[in-house]
């Protein structure tokens, strides 16, 4: 029986303007959020960051 997963990998691009960590941008796998990590940070002078969570799938 081979092994599948119950749970998938969300990517999240987050800035803090001074209020709090707000989600810029959701990206569908790493690679997409470190470019679009490298673009924001290119063109904001606040800090981001990626934040990764993980979400059950449905059956």
């Amino acid at each position: 029986m081979a092994y599948k997963r119950r749970t998938k990998d969300c990517y999240a691009i987050e800035g803090n303007c001074g209020y709090g960590w707000n989600i810029e941008c959701n990206c569908e796998d790493r690679a997409d959020a470190k470019v679009q990590l490298k673009t924001y940070k290119e063109n904001v002078n606040y800090p981001v960051r990626i934040k990764k969570w993980r979400e059950r799938i449905g059956n």
